[in-house]
């Protein structure tokens, strides 16, 4: 019989690393002249070179002009770096919209059946579940089921007539800034009326299920803390009905505890959060702790490592853009890849792309720089290759220590030598504590190195380890057990 920790290794949901691709910045296409006629007026393509800014409001659109720039990337284009994404170690795509839509980031969905032609065809889209799971990659697809564009043919059918059949699929009102009742008040956005049976029936069925028959392996829902939790959990039990093993990811900006089992998971934006405040020193970093403690005790253990651990993405500042001090930022993604659940990268984050609010966050990667000498790349790369090593790191327990003035905790499995313990001093003063162990297994006298220098860093003196750390200093300390002469204090320990 499996153990708890060999059922999460073998299961696709856990330890993995999602790299989230914004498709039309992501790679250049090698068929941009052939597909000119695809961007017709006001749509504009860039220079792949080009930085995107801020556009004006469309006369006759509810767009703006930066909506509608595009740089050309397409489902080929992703196809043709697969291999770069899988020599990185990225096992899960997680693609923003790809359905046919205006606008550059697909947000406003004119039909949810078809690829846009931007992006390629249905048969694009089939070759790239066959490239990418030849490849051990799973495909999460973006799911925009609050709302559709003002475009799409049931809204405009039902705005011109009272008698539409999806007059229904919506909702009218003179309350509402426009008439209808759309996202945020955004005249683009009309919002689908997820009470109307007809609605669910057709998302859930045609959609969520239609998708994850043709082979993809789970969903990411935008604006899910909109959503409703019962609208959630029919939708997340419609995806299981058809694949168990799917995973449906909600976008919770809200604290997360009380979102599962609506859901999987979640965007772990909340943690963001906590990552950041607790970086810039606006949290005492002895209470810090005990907020992450109470965070994750909250949220659930299950739940935080079919979650996803984010730093970025399309909608937020670039980490190094909130973060420019080298110290803070390696203190984000030491916590970014240590704390239970799976990594979520935003594309070029591995390279270090600074940008800030939108459109700015949305830069195309540039491919042709040498990684060698890219120290973001680098040290994504070892941080990576820790958790692969360690799998404490990518599927283990979680447990707090105690600590006065740092942050502190160890992820654990039923092997007692895979302990890891995290200790992290972002501040500019130097730290010097004695902390308790709580693990009956770790004897005294053991020497405990540093995996992120490969120095060692303390000997236990009893239950207690005595740690300095210099200003900034996170390591995440591996105990030592071998045996001397021959001798080996835990040779019974199985």
């Amino acid at each position: 019989m499996k153990d708890i920790y060999s059922i999460r290794e073998h299961d696709w949901r856990y330890g993995k690393l999602v790299y989230q691709v914004f498709l039309d910045r992501f790679a250049p296409s090698s068929t941009l002249k052939e597909k000119q006629h695809l961007y017709p007026t006001p749509k504009v393509i860039q220079p792949w070179n080009t930085l995107p800014s801020p556009g004006q409001k469309l006369a006759g659109l509810p767009h703006y002009q930066h909506e509608l720039d595009f740089w050309g990337g397409d489902l080929s284009s992703l196809i043709a770096r697969l291999d770069t994404l899988a020599s990185f170690g990225v096992n899960t795509i997680y693609l923003t919209p790809i359905f046919n839509a205006l606008t550059n980031h697909k947000y406003d969905t004119i039909d949810y059946l078809s690829i846009s032609p931007e992006f390629g065809t249905q048969a694009d889209f089939k070759k790239l579940l066959l490239e990418a799971h030849h490849r051990h990659i799973a495909i999460i697809l973006d799911g925009v089921f609050n709302h559709v564009s003002i475009h799409h043919p049931w809204f405009q059918d039902a705005q011109k007539n009272p008698s539409s059949p999806y007059r229904e699929w919506f909702v009218w009102g003179a309350h509402f800034r426009y008439g209808y009742r759309s996202w945020h008040n955004v005249p683009s956005l009309p919002e689908l009326n997820l009470d109307h049976p007809p609605v669910r029936d057709y998302l859930f069925k045609q959609v969520v299920q239609g998708y994850l028959k043709q082979g993809i392996d789970g969903w990411r829902l935008d604006t899910a803390i909109e959503l409703g939790f019962q609208y959630l959990k029919e939708l997340t039990d419609a995806a299981h009905a058809v694949k168990k093993d799917t995973v449906v990811i909600g976008e919770i900006l809200h604290y997360p505890a009380g979102w599962m089992p609506s859901v999987d998971g979640v965007i772990q934006l909340g943690l963001r959060d906590w990552i950041i405040q607790t970086a810039l020193g606006n949290i005492p970093l002895g209470l810090a702790n005990q907020q992450l403690n109470r965070f994750i005790d909250d949220v659930g253990l299950e739940a935080m490592l079919k979650s996803w651990l984010v730093l970025e993405n399309h909608d937020v500042e670039r980490i190094k853009h909130v973060l420019p001090d080298l110290h803070l930022y390696h203190f984000a993604k030491i916590m970014q890849w240590t704390l239970p659940g799976n990594v979520q990268l935003y594309q070029g984050e591995e390279l270090g792309l600074q940008g800030g609010k939108d459109p700015r966050n949305r830069e195309p990667i540039q491919w042709d720089q040498d990684l060698k000498s890219n120290e973001t790349y680098l040290f994504h790369t070892q941080l990576l290759h820790l958790r692969k090593q360690h799998r404490a790191l990518a599927i283990g327990d979680f447990q707090t220590l105690l600590t006065k003035d740092i942050i502190g905790f160890a992820r654990l499995t039923n092997l007692f030598e895979e302990t890891r313990i995290i200790l992290a001093n972002p501040s500019a003063t130097e730290k010097d504590e004695w902390i308790m162990l709580p693990f009956h297994k770790l004897m005294t006298h053991i020497h405990y190195i540093d995996l992120l220098t490969q120095i060692p860093i303390a000997q236990a003196s009893g239950i207690f380890i005595k740690v300095k750390l210099k200003p900034y200093q996170s390591v995440i300390l591996m105990p030592i057990i071998q045996a001397v002469d021959g001798y080996l204090p835990t040779k019974y320990y199985r």
